[in-house]
C-alpha cells in the first residue's frame, strides 16, 4: 500500500470518519454490558456491593500495570515471541491478583460476584478508552500512525463492526465473573485458571486472525460455561 503524503488531511478521510462514527454509536451498547449484568444479578442473585466492585476494578488495573515489567523483560525477543510470552503472562498476573484480592477482602458469594463485576466493568471502560485512542492514532498524519493504520487494514480490523467488540465484552465479562466465583469458592482452582486464562487469550487472538465468528463463538462458549459453573458451585 502506498504511503500517504505527509500533507494529506487524514482527518477528512471518509473511512476514518466512518470508523469513528460507528465506534461512537456503539458506546451505549458497550456501557449496557456491565449495566445489564448488574441488573441481572441484582434481581436474580445479589445487589452490587460497591466496595467490592471498586476493588475488582482496582485489581484489574493492578494486573494490567504488572504487564509493563513483563513487556520490558521480553523486549529483546522477536515481536512474535514477545507477544506470545506477554500473552502467556496474562493468566498468572490476572488470576494471581484475583486470588490475593479475594483472600484479603472476602470470599462470600455476594462479595465475589461484585468483585467479578467490577473486574469486568473496568475492562469494558478500558476498551472504550482504547477505541478513542485508536481513532486518534489513525487520524494523525505522522509516519508511525500511518504504519499502525496499514497494519490494522492488513488484518481487516478497520472493516470490522464495533458490535463484535460488544459481543466479546458480554462473554468476556461472563468469563471474569465466573472465574471470580469459582476461585472464591475453591481457591486452589487458581492454579488451573492460570493456565486456562492464558490459553484462552492466545486461542482468541489466533482465531480472530482466522475467523471472527469462530473467535466470538469460542469466547461465548467458554465464558457462558464458566459463569454457569460458578453460579452452580454456590
Amino acid at each position: 500500500m502506498p504511503t500517504p503524503l505527509k500533507n494529506e488531511n487524514t482527518l477528512s478521510d471518509p473511512s476514518n470518519q466512518k470508523m469513528a462514527r460507528r465506534f461512537i454509536l456503539a458506546i451505549p451498547f458497550y456501557l449496557a454490558v456491565p449495566i445489564s449484568f448488574g441488573l441481572f444479578f441484582y434481581h436474580g442473585f445479589s445487589p452490587i456491593q460497591w466496595k467490592a466492585f471498586s476493588l475488582g476494578a482496582l485489581g484489574w488495573v493492578i494486573a494490567l500495570f504488572l504487564r509493563g515489567p513483563v513487556t520490558v523483560l521480553f523486549k529483546g525477543l522477536s515481536k512474535e515471541k514477545a507477544t506470545l510470552f506477554v500473552g502467556l503472562s496474562s493468566g498468572p498476573l490476572e488470576e494471581g491478583v484475583r486470588l490475593i484480592l479475594l483472600l484479603l477482602t472476602g470470599t462470600s458469594f455476594s462479595w465475589a460476584i461484585s468483585v467479578g463485576q467490577g473486574w469486568a466493568a473496568i475492562e469494558v471502560l478500558f476498551t472504550i478508552i482504547n477505541g478513542f485512542v485508536l481513532i486518534h492514532i489513525i487520524q494523525r498524519q505522522d509516519e508511525k500512525s500511518i504504519q499502525v493504520k496499514e497494519l490494522l487494514e492488513s488484518k481487516g480490523q478497520l472493516r470490522l463492526s464495533p458490535l463484535w467488540g460488544v459481543v466479546e465484552r458480554i462473554f468476556a465479562s461472563a468469563f471474569h465473573i465466573g472465574v471470580t466465583l469459582l476461585i472464591a469458592k475453591i481457591p486452589l482452582l487458581t492454579f488451573i485458571f492460570v493456565i486456562v486464562h492464558s490459553l484462552f487469550n492466545l486461542v482468541v487472538v489466533w482465531l480472530s486472525r482466522k475467523n471472527m465468528l469462530a473467535a466470538q463463538l469460542f469466547v461465548a462458549i467458554v465464558g457462558t460455561a464458566l459463569l454457569v459453573t460458578g453460579l452452580i458451585a454456590w
